[in-house]
């Protein structure tokens, strides 16, 4: 009986076998699978400046697939957490890349991305990267309200956020996507302008904003304003509406919301549906129990994951009476 053949080299290597090393090897090459960056995911220090030396010598193209392979890796599986290697990647020359990169860390509350992001809002020349940046640093705006950021941190992020929004010479997007964090600073003085001035604006997607901001407020003394926009003609409008009532959780949206259940756009339903979810309390119970007899297919998952947060809720009620 002859012996097995010794490995060599050339054979590929399991999964669980690849390290960095093979990793920045393979993207070196060009040639690389999304399996071939999994070794990115929870990088020592040591790995990580190796792939930062290497990263500069990457493709453009390669390197912005890097990025979205990774983005895509970690949004289907939650043990790969490549916040190294997208720091990496914030540094890139490609404003894609950066764009790329900012958004593959949404869910990143380390507080060493603060002072970059809000660079990237003062002064990146990209306002795709600006607007993006301006939509992260809303997660670290809610630590601030919730006085979990030092004081220091949280008075320049509201004051950067502050003057973006307010500024009409800034392109659109990023003055909405800066409303729409600063908003978690409801209670502030002066942010329940900004949100009206927007609300009032000519721009429909600053008044989107507007409408998305008034839900993060979590002030429920804009639930008339956004119970009004239920009826609106553009449906960016009411789907911002909709999403706004679940965030200021009031049970007076409640029957606003039953008709937006039933919309003609899927994205205004669902959106009706989850915060009919979020809501709770018996009327919404029973408006989604309905809703499910008579549901799109599209909308079923979306209703079944609104029930079961509505009747936690009434469950609740129930042990506190």
């Amino acid at each position: 009986m002859g012996q097995m053949p010794t490995p060599t080299s050339q054979e590929p290597r399991s999964n669980a076998d690849r390290t960095p090393a093979d990793a920045i090897a393979a993207i070196g090459r060009g040639d690389f699978a999304p399996r071939d960056l999994t070794p990115l995911s929870d990088l020592g220090r040591a790995d990580a400046a190796a792939l930062a030396r290497a990263w500069p010598s990457f493709p453009p193209a390669d390197r912005e697939r890097v990025v979205r392979t990774m983005a895509e890796l970690a949004e289907t599986n939650v043990q790969y957490i490549f916040g190294r290697a997208l720091r990496i990647a914030l540094t890139d020359p490609s404003p894609v890349v950066r764009q790329l990169a900012v958004a593959a860390l949404w869910e990143d509350q380390g507080l060493d991305l603060i002072p970059t992001l809000l660079d990237f809002v003062d002064a990146d020349p990209s306002q795709d990267v600006r607007s993006e940046a301006a939509q992260g640093l809303g997660r670290f705006a809610e630590l601030a309200a919730e006085d979990e950021l030092d004081e220091e941190i949280a008075a320049r992020l509201r004051a950067t956020l502050t003057d973006v929004a307010a500024d009409p010479e800034e392109p659109y997007l990023v003055r909405r996507r800066a409303l729409e964090s600063v908003a978690f600073f409801g209670d502030q003085p002066g942010i329940a302008d900004l949100i009206r001035d927007a609300y009032d604006a000519d721009d429909a997607g600053l008044r989107a904003g507007a409408l998305y901001a008034m839900g993060r407020s979590l002030d429920v003394g804009w639930l008339e304003a956004v119970v009004h926009e239920f009826g609106s003609p553009d449906a960016e409008m009411r789907y911002e509406a909709a999403r706004a009532s679940g965030e200021l959780a009031d049970d007076r949206a409640v029957p606003g919301l039953i008709r937006l259940a039933s919309d003609e756009d899927v994205e205004v339903r669902q959106s009706a549906i989850t915060a009919l979810g979020r809501i709770g309390g018996t009327s919404s119970a029973n408006a989604l129990r309905r809703l499910a007899n008579r549901a799109a297919a599209a909308d079923r998952e979306a209703i079944e994951e609104a029930l079961e947060e509505a009747l936690v809720s009434v469950d609740t009620l129930r042990l506190r009476t």
